[in-house]
């Protein structure tokens, strides 16, 4: 699966956070697969049964920081990433 992250391009302001869901993913896998993982920085802050509740929990622990919300899965879809702010 690293290899995955080597051929996807990431915005670098997640950097940190997507190296910690691939450092962490195999563990995660066993015990959380399907479910999504709230990470900040280099800690993953909790797992969640909802995408909703994990972006909630996001926001209101972080506010308008960049943090990520990543389901847990076995094979990597290609991913998309949005934000609150669209640069023209």
């Amino acid at each position: 699966m690293k290899d995955n992250f080597i051929e996807i391009e990431y915005p670098a302001e997640l950097k940190t956070e997507i190296e910690t869901y691939f450092r962490c993913k195999e563990e995660y896998l066993d015990k959380a697969l399907g479910k999504f993982l709230l990470i900040k920085g280099d800690k993953v802050e909790g797992v969640f049964e909802s995408q909703r509740d994990a972006i909630k929990a996001g926001y209101e622990s972080f506010g308008n920081e960049p943090f990520l919300v990543k389901q847990v899965l076995e094979v990597e879809p290609k991913l998309d990433f949005t934000g609150n702010i669209l640069r023209k």
